[in-house]
C-alpha cells in the first residue's frame, strides 16, 4: 500500500473508533506505562551513576547501555511472541522488568550490578513490544488497523519524550531509589492492565524445526492487514512447499 493510501484509510477512521475497543485501550495504556517506565529507569540510573562517580563519560556509557539491548532483543527474543501466547508474553515481560527494577532499588546495590540489571530490563522489553504488535491484527481490522498503528507509533514517540521529562522530575523530587520503585509500579500496572482487559488467545502455530520462529505460518493467529493479504495469500503455497522440503532434510 502506498503511503498516501494508508493516510487516506487512517483519515477515514476517527480516533474514537479504535479507542472504543477495550482491548486496544488496554494495549495502548500498557504501551504508555512500559515506555515511560523504561525512560524513568534510564534517567534514574544515569543520574545515580553521575551522582556517585561525577563522571559524565560513565553516565553517558550507562545511558547507551540502556538503549543497545533494544536492538539486541529485537533480533534474539522477538520470536517468543510467536512461540507462546502473546498476552502471556506481555504479562511475563512486565513482571520480570518490575522485579528487576525493584532489585535495582535495593540500597547499596553496586553500580555495575545496576547497569547489568538495566540492560536486562531493556532487553526484556523487546518480546513485550513484539507480542503487543502481533496482537493488533486480532484486535483491529481494516481501516481501524491503520489508525491503530498510527496512534501506536505516535504514542510511542510522545511517551519517550514524556518519560524523559517525567523521569527527570521524579528523580529531582523523590531521589533515585523512590524513582525506581515508582518505575517498577509502572511495569506491574501494565501487567495488570493486560491481564484484566486483553483477551487470552492461543499461541501461533509452532514453526518447523530449523525455520525462523518469527516467520508466521499457515494456521497462525497472525493476520496480515487487508492491504497485504493478496500478496501473502499468493505466497503461502510456495512457502508451505519450502517448509516441507526443509523438514525432509
Amino acid at each position: 500500500m502506498a503511503r498516501g493510501d494508508a493516510t487516506e484509510q487512517a483519515a477515514r477512521t476517527p480516533f474514537r473508533e479504535v479507542f472504543a475497543i477495550a482491548e486496544f485501550r488496554a494495549l495502548w495504556l500498557a504501551q504508555v506505562l512500559s515506555v515511560v517506565g523504561d525512560q524513568l529507569a534510564r534517567v534514574a540510573l544515569t543520574v545515580l551513576v553521575y551522582d556517585r562517580t561525577r563522571s559524565a563519560l560513565l553516565a553517558a556509557v550507562t545511558f547507551v547501555v540502556s538503549i543497545v539491548p533494544t536492538f539486541i532483543g529485537g533480533v534474539t527474543l522477538a520470536w517468543l511472541a510467536d512461540r507462546y501466547p502473546r498476552r502471556g508474553v506481555m504479562i511475563v515481560c512486565d513482571v520480570i522488568r518490575g522485579v528487576l527494577v525493584l532489585v535495582m532499588a535495593i540500597p547499596g546495590m553496586p553500580l555495575a550490578a545496576m547497569v547489568a540489571l538495566l540492560f536486562a530490563v531493556t532487553l526484556t522489553g523487546a518480546p513485550f513490544t513484539s507480542a503487543r504488535a502481533a496482537i493488533f491484527p486480532d484486535v483491529l481490522s481494516g481501516d481501524r488497523y491503520v489508525m491503530g498503528t498510527a496512534v501506536t507509533v505516535t504514542t510511542y514517540q510522545f511517551a519517550q519524550v514524556i518519560g524523559f521529562a517525567a523521569g527527570g522530575t521524579v528523580v529531582a523530587f523523590f531521589g533515585t531509589q523512590t524513582s525506581l520503585i515508582i518505575d517498577a509500579a509502572t511495569f506491574f500496572g501494565s501487567a495488570l492492565i493486560v491481564r484484566a482487559w486483553v483477551r487470552p488467545r492461543p499461541a501461533a502455530t509452532a514453526p518447523l524445526r530449523g525455520w525462523p520462529a518469527s516467520s508466521p505460518g499457515p494456521g497462525s493467529s497472525w493476520r496480515a492487514p487487508r492491504c497485504a493479504r493478496p500478496c501473502s495469500s499468493g505466497c503461502w503455497p510456495r512457502s508451505t512447499a519450502l517448509r516441507r522440503a526443509w523438514r525432509r532434510r
